[in-house]
């Protein structure tokens, strides 16, 4: 009996385990990679973003801009003057204390008057008998028993005694001190029985009823500036704000060597005496009007890297404008470029907004609107209103 057949292997046995599942894993691949071209769908078209609620402001140039400027300032008095004991003497009599009002010509003090009376009185004296003895010399010429030289003589010495009286009269006069103007005595700097020498201050007048108000001008702002131009005192009265109009009077000619201004001064009337010298105050000068200005709110503006920049809308999309600032005037600026007449100008909204973007106006503010919209402002809340 002949040996049994041994059974013949499959291919698949003869193939090694580690091949086997290479290939089972690249058949995987390809059928998942056929059902899925098979099963795809066709991508979703791309979504467009939606518009940005903005608010608008239509540019209107103005007529007339003022260009001011605010500067601080200190009240000054019109005038001090330091009244001065013009004889010597003991002070008699105190007419006025400190703090009182004077006119001029009404008196301060009076200081003992014995030796000037004397004085005067001995010239006098003098005066009158020379006077008699001109009109003695003058009878004996008449008769011959004098001469022309005694009678010139006689008048030599009269004029000199009238002179001598006229002087003694005048220190008699200053013996009584009168107040040179009208103001207020700020101080009386003798004391009731206090011997005087001339030039010794007797007290301090000062004129308040018209007061300077000095203020420092910048290097810039100075050559605007000219005499009797008109400016505006803000001061604080009582807890109130006030303002009193005020004129140019001064203006130097000279500017601060260290610190490059130069001095100005408004005069401005004081009758009621609401302004305190030495007051702190502001000053509001008019530097030029400006014709067909554009005015902008400040908040449009975009400072970027170089220059600043708005967006404006033109038709239903933002578009980018570079633009140059000039004077500011409280929330507003001033365009010199970038800006025309009719422009739409963004003011709120403008910082979620790019060139080119969709918008949509959602409102319109005046030219001094205040730019406040929180639906325009929150990028969450304008997708949200549509």
């Amino acid at each position: 009996m002949s040996d049994a057949v041994a059974p013949r292997k499959s291919v698949l046995a003869r193939v090694p385990t580690p091949l086997l599942i290479i290939i089972g894993t690249l058949t995987a691949i390809a059928l998942a990679a056929v059902l899925s071209h098979l099963f795809r769908r066709p991508p979703a078209p791309p979504s467009e973003p939606p518009p940005v609620n903005v608010r608008v402001m239509t540019i209107r140039p103005e007529g007339k801009v003022a260009d001011t400027m605010d500067l601080p300032a200190v009240v000054e008095p019109n005038r001090v003057v330091r009244v001065a004991a013009e004889v010597s003497g003991r002070v008699e009599k105190l007419h006025l204390d400190d703090g009182a009002t004077v006119s001029r010509g009404d008196a301060i003090l009076e200081l003992n008057t014995d030796i000037l009376r004397a004085e005067h009185d001995r010239a006098v004296a003098q005066q009158q008998f020379d006077k008699a003895e001109v009109e003695r010399i003058g009878k004996l010429l008449t008769g011959g028993a004098s001469t022309e030289r005694q009678r010139d003589e006689a008048v030599a010495r009269l004029s000199i005694s009238a002179a001598s009286a006229a002087q003694t009269k005048a220190l008699l006069d200053r013996s009584r001190i009168l107040a040179p103007i009208s103001g207020v005595i700020n101080r009386v700097s003798v004391e009731k029985g206090e011997y005087v020498q001339p030039g010794t201050i007797i007290a301090d007048i000062v004129d308040t009823a018209v007061v300077k108000v000095a203020v420092d001008l910048p290097e810039r702002d100075t050559p605007f500036i000219r005499l009797e131009d008109v400016g505006q005192v803000q001061a604080q009265v009582r807890g109130e704000m006030r303002e009193f109009p005020g004129r140019v009077t001064f203006l130097s000619a000279l500017a601060d060597a260290q610190t490059r201004v130069s001095r100005c001064e408004l005069t401005v009337d004081n009758r009621d005496g609401l302004l305190r010298c030495g007051q702190i105050v502001r000053v509001r000068l008019v530097r030029r009007t400006l014709d067909h200005a554009i005015l902008a709110p400040l908040l449009s503006v975009i400072p970027m890297e170089e220059g600043k920049i708005v967006y404006v809308v033109e038709g239903d999309v933002a578009r980018q404008r570079p633009v140059t600032l000039g004077l500011l005037r409280g929330r507003d600026v001033q365009i010199t470029s970038g800006l025309e007449a009719g422009d739409r100008l963004i003011v709120a909204g403008h910082r979620f907004v790019g060139a080119g973007q969709r918008v949509k106006v959602v409102g319109e503010d005046g030219p001094d609107a205040t730019v406040a919209a929180s639906a325009a402002t929150d990028p969450g809340a304008a997708r949200a209103g549509n």
